[in-house]
């Protein structure tokens, strides 16, 4: 069987699960602005409610912050959520940290590890975040923007060798093919190394609406080389038929021209997607569009519509098990 052919089942498959009666789930979000600009849990719960499901969220978020600093001991509303019963807990950590090796070490893994061990019966959900636009391309080295969120160091200090002298830390991150792959690969290494359940593939269907084909070798070697695990996800992944680069999925940016790092409501919606199949097990081909609510709303035409569904559709179909996605997701 082709992959597209197996791909199209899969995505049939997870299309049958919306047969199935009305959910309800109670999610808890932490992160930062990649969770609140545009409304990360409220396009989710838009979605649902149009598929006849109910999202039920709270969020404890911190612009710019890192997860280290969100935990239950040094954030108050965190702890007050933790103390409720959920059913997911997603977590996203700031935009350039899971790219770092030292920064995993210190600060990604034991902030993860913490969520584990307060979940009670929820799962917890690592939020794969994207690549910026075109990689890191103004610096050599990563950013810390709330530096009190990093008690423990910068990340620009956390780079072996020191991104100030060297370039290999921006060569594995140099574009928005490489940039994704570390992402994805520091998201996907915390359900192993942090005790996560479940992984949201959202960086990895940004991929296959910009029409990413491949990824360089050089730097895919250079972030494997990080890890003494093999990456089981063989990104990126393919969705036949699937591509709208003609939707931005980042907010303008300061330069002219430039892209913002954060989604637009478009690419937001997108996320939603992603998180509505995985969390719900159900397909959202059929769901309503971004919300109207967003600051830089736009209409999607029907196609777009039905070519971000099927995206997402067929990411986490393809990511399956190895995501820890239900197993009635993939057949």
């Amino acid at each position: 069987m082709g992959v597209f052919n197996a791909i199209r089942l899969a995505v049939l498959a997870v299309a049958g699960t919306n047969l199935a009666s009305s959910k309800q789930l109670r999610v808890m979000f932490v992160g930062n602005s990649f969770t609140f600009v545009n409304d990360l849990p409220g396009q989710i719960e838009n979605i649902a409610q149009s598929l006849g499901d109910e999202l039920v969220h709270e969020r404890s978020v911190i612009g710019g912050c890192t997860l280290w600093f969100q935990r239950a001991g040094m954030d108050a509303r965190t702890a007050k959520l933790l103390q409720e019963d959920w059913d997911f807990i997603v977590l996203q950590d700031y935009s350039m940290l899971p790219t770092v090796k030292e920064a995993r070490a210190e600060y990604f893994y034991p902030a993860v590890k913490d969520f584990a061990s307060r979940k009670k019966q929820a799962k917890v959900v690592m939020y794969m975040t994207w690549g910026y636009h075109d990689g890191l391309t103004s610096s050599r080295c990563p950013s810390s923007d709330a530096w009190f969120c990093f008690p423990k160091g910068s990340l620009a200090r956390m780079t072996d060798p020191p991104c100030k002298s060297d370039d290999s830390y921006k060569k594995k991150i140099h574009d928005f093919p490489c940039m994704g792959y570390s992402l994805a690969r520091g998201y996907h290494s915390a359900l192993a190394k942090g005790g996560a359940d479940m992984l949201a593939p959202c960086g990895a269907v940004w991929q296959v609406l910009r029409g990413v084909d491949s990824i360089e070798s050089t730097c895919k070697e250079a972030i494997d080389a990080e890890y003494n695990i093999t990456f089981p996800l063989d990104l990126p992944f393919k969705v036949d038929g699937v591509v709208a680069t003609d939707v931005e999925l980042y907010k303008p940016g300061r330069e002219n021209p430039g892209y913002d790092k954060h989604p637009t409501c478009a690419g937001q919606y997108l996320n939603a997607l992603t998180f509505y199949t995985a969390l719900f097990g159900k397909s959202p081909l059929g769901a309503t569009g971004p919300l109207k609510t967003c600051g830089d709303y736009v209409a999607l035409t029907s196609e777009q519509k039905l070519n971000f569904q099927k995206a997402a559709a067929g990411v986490v179909a393809q990511c399956g098990s190895n995501c820890g996605v239900p197993q009635q997701v993939v057949v």
